[in-house]
């Protein structure tokens, strides 16, 4: 047995141990509480309503109503792909039927005879990108004449009132007030115990979190580290009591771009030795690069985060499904818990 060959066994010992846990955490993103309906649970009601706005449209899911068209943040919130599969007509994000197709809205007024269009007004709608307001569609078509000649009427869904106030003014609106209150009790109670607990711990920790892309057209992917002052930090880091990281990222050169940086390598983690890695969206893309650079840089193992196995994958959050966001605020909080416990 040579000098080099106990630590190459070692090092091989622990990617193999690395590769095994990567191999599973793609599974933890493939179904997200929005997209699970409850057995037994009816499917929701078609209403001849148009709906603009991803919160005004999770409310009216969780009251037993779809949409007859809308339009939503689909590129990033995954609860699209359970409304693809009702009856509703998909428009677009909000900047979509503004800007690249202001026809959009009353094409389908003319096409589906629908009376009635409920709007949400959020103070911060995308922090990410603040240009796409649905309140922003209201002057367009008030100004195409298309409301007096159909008739059509606009309602507007404050959620800037809070949470329960625009679940009671979407009740009020779609005939659900009672389903609603009823609604409003089950949030609180699911976010009362989210909150139990938190933050974590007194000395916090850091993380980086990794959100993963897949290109469907070249089978190729690619990594964005989620930065600072974003969706999760408000939502679920700070409740937490935990750092993100990932600034390091931009400091060391790379751009910054609505809330993420494309980053071409992660030997940056070795320098921020963050305590969890997260990884979201396509984790196949970034288990991908965690397992290149492993293989190239065998320093890349003595990672906290690695070396003790806390890589873990998790739903993004974007503040659009508030009503589940007590469940993903708790898998969180139990997932990193579990993951940090080997500090």
């Amino acid at each position: 047995m040579t000098a080099l060959s106990a630590p190459r066994a070692g090092f091989r010992a622990r990617a193999a141990a690395f590769v095994m846990v990567l191999g599973t955490l793609v599974l933890g993103v493939l179904t997200s509480p929005s997209a699970l309906a409850a057995p037994g649970k009816a499917p929701p009601e078609r209403a001849e309503v148009i709906m603009i706005g991803d919160r005004l449209v999770n409310v009216a899911y969780h009251l037993g109503v779809v949409p007859r068209a809308l339009s939503i943040r689909g590129d990033v919130w995954s609860f699209g792909r359970t409304l693809a599969n009702t009856t509703s007509i998909i428009m677009g994000c909000p900047a979509y039927i503004v800007k690249k197709d202001p026809d959009m809205v009353p094409r389908i007024l003319r096409q589906t005879g629908v009376k009635r269009i409920l709007v949400e007004r959020s103070p911060e709608f995308d922090r990410l990108k603040p240009f796409r307001d649905p309140m922003k569609a209201v002057p367009l078509l008030e100004k195409s004449g298309v409301l007096e000649d159909l008739g059509v009427t606009i309602e507007i869904v404050d959620f800037g009132e809070g949470i329960d106030s625009a679940i009671r003014q979407v009740g009020t609106l779609l005939d659900r007030s009672e389903p609603a209150e009823a609604l409003i009790q089950r949030r609180a109670s699911a976010l009362e115990r989210a909150n139990k607990g938190l933050p974590l711990t007194e000395d916090g920790g850091s993380v980086v979190i990794l959100n993963g892309v897949h290109q469907a057209a070249t089978g190729k992917g690619f990594v964005r580290v989620e930065l600072p002052g974003g969706y999760a930090d408000t939502f679920l880091l700070e409740p937490l009591g935990l750092t993100n990281a990932g600034g390091a990222f931009v400091e060391a050169g790379a751009k910054a771009r609505h809330g993420f940086a494309t980053v071409r390598t992660l030997d940056l983690l070795k320098t921020i030795r963050p305590d969890a890695l997260v990884l979201t969206g396509d984790a196949d893309a970034v288990q991908r690069k965690l397992i290149q650079t492993l293989a190239q840089d065998p320093a890349f193992a003595d990672i906290p985060a690695i070396a003790r196995g806390a890589v873990v994958t998790l739903p993004a959050y974007v503040d659009s499904s508030v009503i589940e966001y007590p469940a993903v605020l708790r898998r969180w909080a139990v997932t990193i818990q579990t993951a940090l416990a080997a500090r």
